[in-house]
């Protein structure tokens, strides 16, 4: 069962994948301003990520200018603690 291909079809195929490939292109280009547009409202900034071992993760976070710590395991409820702005200056004055 062999099926030969028209003309139309290859130029159809041709066409697909040249636009992919420009779309990939233009893409790649611009993708710090892609970057900035996606991130310009964004109210949840991450400041820190760590992970502690045996599956606990530390994770420190901001959300409109409150910050809060999330402790989690694979086998247990997070915990999520607010934290306060004079306890955030004492961690970055240390580093």
């Amino acid at each position: 069962m062999q099926e030969t291909f028209d003309f139309y079809t290859l130029i159809i195929i041709i066409t697909f994948l040249g636009t992919l490939l420009f779309l990939a292109f233009f893409i790649n280009k611009k993708k710090d301003f892609f970057k900035s547009q996606i991130n310009k409202n964004r109210s949840i900034d991450i400041i820190s990520s760590s992970l502690l071992g045996g599956g606990n993760r530390v994770i420190m976070f901001k959300v409109n200018k409150n910050n809060f710590l999330v402790v989690s395991n694979k086998s247990s409820i997070s915990n999520i603690l607010p934290l306060n702005d004079i306890e955030l200056a004492n961690t970055s004055e240390n580093n």
